[in-house]
């Protein structure tokens, strides 16, 4: 994976969005993944967990969004 750290600063339920990278303040990434059938959860880059589901983004945000998250601009790269 090669990572970009443009910085992107707001609200979480913005950056909370499938498919997109965030990076907390303990520099871990995790990953937004999921659709409607079967919820949310965030996929810990660092080492490879799970959290919880959610049956909303908005549910999974309210819980584990914080203030100093950033969005990060992540390209994905298999070969």
């Amino acid at each position: 994976m090669k990572i970009n750290f443009e910085k992107r600063k707001g609200k979480a339920k913005d950056m909370y969005k499938v498919g997109n990278v965030i990076k907390d303040i303990t520099d871990t990434l995790y990953l937004v993944v999921g659709n409607n059938d079967h919820g949310y959860a965030l996929v810990n880059l660092t080492d490879n967990n799970v959290t919880e589901k959610f049956s909303t983004l908005e549910g999974l945000a309210n819980v584990y969004g914080d203030k100093d998250d950033v969005l990060v601009k992540a390209e994905i790269n298999v070969f």
